[in-house]
């Protein structure tokens, strides 16, 4: 009789242990920058499928720790100010006192990666990209007190160049459907950035910048969201019909109805987290839609 409360209690402890240790994992994948680090990945992919260039590890590899350092740095910078719209995110970070030591440890794990895989040219542009992404929260986001909306440019602009880094990287000649595609991936993301400006609109008004939230409010605002959605299913279709994208991206419609769905529930909610988690995981639906796209393309081919 005994040995089975022991068994039930040394159970019951075990499973406690699995619950707090997977509630860690979570929050370091959403709180720790994983989950944008694994969409810049999924973007490479995205582009990648959709012109059909041969992709390495390397380039994956660096794209990751690239994305991975910016927004570590940055919610690590911003902890203390979240603590009026995101709780959450805020006490992790400041209890994780390493997080700049674990960035500086990254970029130059970064730097030495883009010496080793990549040429000079690609080094000073990746280089480049991480040293404006890291004095963003320092220096460039003070701008959106004086240029409305700043932010949301600046960072949907780096975004955007996932598409050409792609090319470059390899040295490939930069195509008019590249152009297309970053053009693409800048409005899907200057979409989600708006989301996520809704969640923090308090401590924005507070801080005197000027996002679209702040500046137009709630109703303003949403009709905008779901404006840039249907642009960019116009967009999508234009570029299809022009030939200047494959015909399987259209495999990336189903995405719209997504960000429908978590624009909703933003509005709402705009204190229910995952709804701006399911905002954070487009670019990885957008590589999964695409992917899928292109290998029904291929079996009807061969069919």
């Amino acid at each position: 009789m005994s040995f089975n409360v022991h068994s039930i209690g040394f159970g019951s402890e075990y499973n406690n242990y699995i619950v707090k240790f997977m509630g860690l994992v979570w929050k370091e994948i959403i709180f720790g920058g994983h989950l944008f680090a694994t969409g810049s990945v999924s973007v490479i992919m995205a582009c990648a499928t959709v012109f059909m260039i041969p992709v390495s590890l390397d380039i994956l590899f660096v794209s990751y720790l690239l994305f991975y350092a910016i927004y570590l740095y940055d919610y690590s910078a911003g902890a203390s100010s979240d603590e009026l719209t995101n709780e959450g995110r805020a006490r992790y970070l400041q209890c994780k006192s390493r997080s700049k030591c674990i960035v500086f440890i990254v970029s130059v794990i970064l730097f030495l990666a883009l010496l080793i895989f990549a040429n000079t040219i690609t080094t000073l542009i990746g280089l480049s990209i991480l040293v404006l992404g890291l004095l963003y929260g320092s220096h460039f986001k003070k701008l959106t007190k004086k240029i409305p909306a700043f932010k949301n440019i600046f960072v949907s602009m780096v975004w955007s160049f996932l598409a050409l880094f792609l090319f470059v990287y390899y040295s490939l000649p930069i195509t008019y459907g590249a152009l297309m595609l970053a053009l693409f991936i800048f409005i899907r993301m200057v979409n989600i950035q708006i989301l996520f400006d809704v969640r923090d609109v308090e401590g924005d008004i507070a801080a005197g910048l000027l996002t679209i939230p702040a500046l137009f409010g709630e109703r303003k605002y949403l009709l905008i969201l779901r404006l840039i959605n249907f642009v960019s299913i116009l967009f999508v279709l234009v570029c299809v019909i022009q030939g200047l994208l494959p015909f399987f991206t259209l495999a990336i419609m189903p995405m719209f109805y997504y960000a429908v769905t978590y624009i909703d529930k933003v509005v709402k909610s705009r204190k229910n987290y995952s709804s701006y988690v399911f905002a954070a995981c487009e670019p990885i639906m957008w590589a999964l839609l695409i992917f899928a796209g292109r290998s029904i393309s291929m079996l009807n081919i061969m069919f």
